[in-house]
Order: C-alpha cells, then sequence, then structure tokens
C-alpha cells in the first residue's frame, strides 16, 4: 500500500486533531450505510441506544438510518459536504481567537461563512472586505456582495474538495499555538 503525497498529518493534543479525525472516521465509515446490499445487517431490530440527560432512552432507528441513505433521502456525496460545513464551522470557532487578516485566514473565514449559509456563499454589501487567497484560490474583493462572482456558488464541492478543506486545515493548524 503506498502512502497518499502531500497528506496532511494531524498531531494528537493539536486543536484540529479531534475534529479532523472524527471527520475521517465518519467518512471512512460510510461506505456500509449506502451500501444498498447492507453489509451491517440493519433491520428494523436495529437501534442505536444514547444515553441522554434531558431524554435518558433516545432510540435511533439504524435502519431508517439506512433505509434514507439508500433511497436517495441522503447521498454519499451530501453527507460528505455537510460533514465538511461541520468541520469547517467547528474549527473556525477553534482558530478565531487566533485570527489574523492574512489572505488564508481570510478565505478560511469566507468557507466557514458559506459552511453556515447552506454550502453557498453569501456576501454583505461590504464583503469581501480583505483579500482572501490559498494556494491557487483567490476571492475577489474588489466585487462586494451578489456583485461577486463567488456570491451564491456551491462552496464544498464546486469551489473546493474535502480534500482542500483537509489541507487549508493543516496550514491554518500550524500557525496556531
Amino acid at each position: 500500500m503506498s502512502a497518499a503525497i502531500d497528506a496532511p498529518v494531524f498531531a494528537q493534543g493539536r486543536p484540529f486533531f479531534e475534529m479532523v479525525m472524527s471527520f475521517l472516521a465518519a467518512t471512512i465509515g460510510m461506505g456500509p450505510v449506502f451500501d444498498p446490499a447492507n453489509p451491517l445487517k440493519l433491520s428494523p431490530q436495529s437501534i442505536a441506544w444514547y444515553r441522554g440527560i434531558v431524554r435518558p432512552h433516545l432510540l435511533i432507528d439504524m435502519n431508517q438510518v439506512h433505509h434514507q441513505c439508500i433511497s436517495g433521502g441522503l447521498s454519499a456525496e451530501t453527507a460528505v459536504k455537510a460533514l465538511c460545513c461541520m468541520l469547517l464551522n467547528s474549527a473556525y470557532e477553534v482558530a478565531k481567537p487566533h485570527k489574523d487578516t492574512s489572505p488564508e485566514f481570510e478565505l478560511f473565514r469566507h468557507l466557514r461563512n458559506a459552511a453556515s449559509h447552506r454550502n453557498q456563499f453569501t456576501f454583505t454589501s461590504r464583503e469581501p472586505a480583505r483579500p482572501a487567497a490559498w494556494n491557487r484560490l483567490t476571492i475577489d474583493d474588489s466585487l462586494k456582495g451578489a456583485a461577486n462572482p463567488l456570491s451564491g456558488i456551491e462552496c464544498v464541492g464546486a469551489t473546493v474538495s474535502p480534500a482542500d478543506v483537509l489541507a487549508l486545515l493543516h496550514d491554518i493548524e500550524s500557525r496556531l499555538p
């Protein structure tokens, strides 16, 4: 088995480690959930029990989850995009106390905002306010609001991929204490 080229490595104990590893574990484990052959042998009797504090006996019907996934209610692509958006939001909140006005952090801020707006870039009349760029991705800060070419465009999927999100987070994390 060959190693991935330039794959970012997130170190245990660093700010994004738990979030990124949870994202990767969730996406790696998605295959059987979206497999119509049902390798997990999910059935109406397959439930997950979560011990709640407010609702002590919350049960999740795992067969219903599997059915929604294989019937098209949720596609694997949509699930990965949603997980990326959650990752961007969580990571941004961790990094926010250390934010600066660098083009990389500005791009991170715009990705996080898009993630919070149904995975679509949404700019107020004064945004983008500063230069935003990372690697080959640049957001034109001279065009504001709806006039910006990214306005209304899908973020994760059309503009960046899950791999791009991980690489950006690795670069941002390297700047954090």
